[in-house]
């Protein structure tokens, strides 16, 4: 399966930062610009295309030549989903196998001789979710999103599961659904989070925001 995935990413800058895909690679570029040069121009962001393929990329992408000979930092993020513990034992499953490195805690970074190794996972310490849940922390007591929170509430009263008789199905990811319906309501609208972050519509100053730029910030 490892053919599968095409390594075309060319390793420009001693600090890596891996996210799961292209929303998240604009959203994590528009954080960095928000954050200054000093990290804009600094870190580089690669999406390894979904949590199914993080091990096989990062043994594909950590073999290239662009990788070993420039590579110092990097970090790796992705969503808890329904498990935070899972989430950071996934990773830490291909961290072990192919750098031989010991458990890598949220929020940590640990070092060898050649390399500093991170993880961070949405939304949070010990937390169940995604990216999505954090952004929602940003906004909450937002006019637009108390609506959008009782439009949600009534359309989960009346679609499966907890109306069998519906032909319709609640969202499964009701803080996707959420971010989504938000983003619409915007002048320039576009319910990708990346677009969004870029367009300005995320407000980075929030504290919610502190524990990843600080992550950030020990690359």
């Amino acid at each position: 399966m490892a053919d599968a995935i095409h390594i075309n990413k060319v390793i420009e800058k001693e600090k890596i930062l891996f996210v799961e895909g292209r929303d998240e690679l604009v959203f994590f570029d528009s954080l960095l610009q928000f954050m200054g040069d000093e990290y804009h121009k600094t870190i580089q962001i690669i999406p390894y295309e979904g949590k199914a393929k993080l091990n096989e990329f990062l043994s594909m992408i950590s073999k290239t030549e662009g990788f070993i000979e420039n590579v110092s930092s990097f970090a790796v993020t992705r969503d808890a989903d329904m498990n935070h513990g899972a989430a950071i034992e996934s990773i830490n499953s291909t961290l072990r196998r192919l750098f031989s490195f010991c458990k890598v805690d949220h929020n940590e970074f640990k070092e060898t001789d050649a390399l500093k190794i991170g993880v961070f996972v949405f939304p949070g310490k010990n937390k169940s979710g995604e990216l999505e849940d954090l952004v929602l922390d940003a906004i909450k007591g937002n006019q637009v999103c108390a609506l959008v929170d009782d439009y949600l509430n009534g359309l989960e009263n009346t679609t499966k599961p907890k109306n069998e008789s519906s032909d319709f199905t609640f969202p499964r990811k009701p803080s996707k659904a959420k971010i989504q319906i938000y983003f619409s309501s915007m002048k320039e609208s576009d319910t990708r989070l990346g677009i969004s972050a870029q367009r300005k519509y995320i407000d980075f100053n929030h504290d919610c925001f502190d524990e990843i730029k600080r992550f950030i910030s020990l690359m």
